[in-house]
């Protein structure tokens, strides 16, 4: 039969190994594109925002930019 000490050290043990195992890189680099159309558009130079703050200073999708067909 384990020991409460036996106990407590699998306990800290298991506790230490789930503390290591959130230390790790970052899945996805922000700076890299996250599809083939992001890639598109910065090959052709032709990056557009994603949000443009209004009046206000509030960010609001950039549809008008995206969606133009000459931009």
């Amino acid at each position: 039969m384990p020991t409460r000490s036996m106990v407590r050290s699998v306990l800290l043990a298991a506790a230490m190994l789930a503390c290591v195992g959130g230390c790790q890189r970052v899945l996805f680099n922000p700076d890299e594109p996250y599809n083939q159309y992001d890639r598109y558009d910065r090959l052709r130079d032709g990056f557009s925002p994603k949000e443009l703050p209004d009046e206000y200073g509030v960010p609001q999708p950039a549809l008008r930019a995206r969606l133009s067909p000459d931009s």
